[in-house]
């Protein structure tokens, strides 16, 4: 019996997609799991890693791609769609289970397609609050919609939606209190760094070099700069002496959380899952994109206290400096932040969302 789980493009994505089928091969190893991604993706790396079959479809982007890519995206789809089928009629999968990106777009829709031929479901993974232009179109196609956070039930029919939480790794769960001393800044930008983010903070280093100690605030660093930034981030941190830790890739992320005391980062929808499960206080600087899907992602945590948000084109780095120096003397603010992204905590997701795919009447498997 074959289960497919199709997306990639970010490691949020794959994450989401490797955590349940984990749990899926220990929980049901009569299961065959089998992945599908984009040529070219994170996917190729990540899913081989953890043990999984994957098939690749050459798919590009649109939002925020130049016209060039859009076209050859254009051109891409029927051909990927025509293998996606090629694939769905030789392993007739019982579930096909979308986990975002562009990457999903070919596979789900042709399970949209065929898969009534043999009984099987298709489902998609919204990870966002708001939906991207992928998932509502494979919403349609779709006879259920596992939501990570409450808000996009607009977008496809409250009946289709489950508020499930986003899976994360198991290693972050379970973590001590945050540090008060010396207060740890955590910086991130997901896991090929965030330029936009980089250059606010070596901005804020040039006011918190002197800043930080008239006002009585010890700081300490940990800085993930992506691959293409490091060089520019380490020498700033050097010449600022902040004698911070400085990494283009942190593979000790549950070792980081735990030390950290604030978190600055994108929000992206594993990213504040992850924040939500490990309990930080944040502040939140969305990624700038066509559709603003990080920035509804982030004011739904803004707006219920969980998190402050900068928007990147209307903030500076003196803003962010004096943000940075107002938390770390505000305690209260800090705990504050702490009990409230827990609400948004959902350790069980990864099993809440299998049971939904196990049990369903409707064309499910049966556990």
């Amino acid at each position: 019996m074959t289960i497919f789980f199709a997306g990639g493009g970010t490691a949020g994505h794959i994450y989401a997609g490797v955590a349940l089928a984990d749990r899926l091969r220990a929980t049901h190893p009569e299961f065959e799991i089998r992945f599908v991604g984009a040529r070219g993706g994170m996917e190729e790396r990540l899913v081989p890693k953890a043990g999984y079959p994957l098939h690749l479809v050459e798919i590009g982007s649109f939002n925020g791609a130049a016209l060039s890519k859009r076209l050859k995206t254009l051109i891409q789809i029927p051909w990927s769609f025509l293998t996606s089928i090629g694939w769905l009629l030789k392993y007739r999968p019982k579930v096909v289970l979308g986990v975002g990106g562009y990457a999903s777009f070919p596979f789900v829709l042709a399970a949209g397609v065929t898969s009534w031929l043999w009984g099987g479901r298709v489902a998609i993974l919204e990870q966002n609050v708001l939906p991207g232009l992928t998932n509502r179109i494979l919403g349609r196609v779709s006879s259920r919609v596992f939501a990570a956070f409450p808000g996009c039930e607009r977008a496809f029919g409250a009946e289709k939606v489950t508020v499930t939480g986003n899976p994360v790794r198991g290693s972050i769960r379970g973590l001590p209190s945050a540090s008060r001393e010396p207060f740890t800044v955590f910086i991130f930008g997901g896991s090929q760094g965030a330029m936009g983010i980089n250059t606010l903070v070596i901005d804020a280093l040039e006011y918190l070099s002197n800043a930080s100690a008239e006002h009585g605030v010890h700081l300490r660093w940990i800085h993930q700069t992506g691959e293409k930034d490091y060089e520019r981030v380490r020498a700033a941190h050097e010449k600022h002496a902040t004698g911070g830790r400085v990494e283009r890739f942190l593979y000790d992320m549950p070792e980081c959380y735990a030390q950290a005391s604030l978190l600055i980062c994108r929000a992206g929808s594993s990213t504040l899952s992850e924040i939500a499960t490990v309990g930080r206080a944040s502040i939140l600087i969305p990624l700038v994109s066509a559709d603003r899907h990080q920035e509804f992602n982030a004011g739904l945590f803004a707006r219920s206290g969980a998190s402050e948000m900068l928007l990147q084109k209307q903030t500076t780095g003196e803003a962010l400096a004096r943000l940075i120096l107002k938390l770390a003397k505000d305690t209260a603010r800090i705990e504050a932040m702490e009990h409230s992204v827990t609400q948004f905590a959902r350790p069980d997701a990864v099993d809440r969302i299998l049971s939904g795919l196990l049990s369903d009447p409707a064309g499910g498997l049966k556990a």
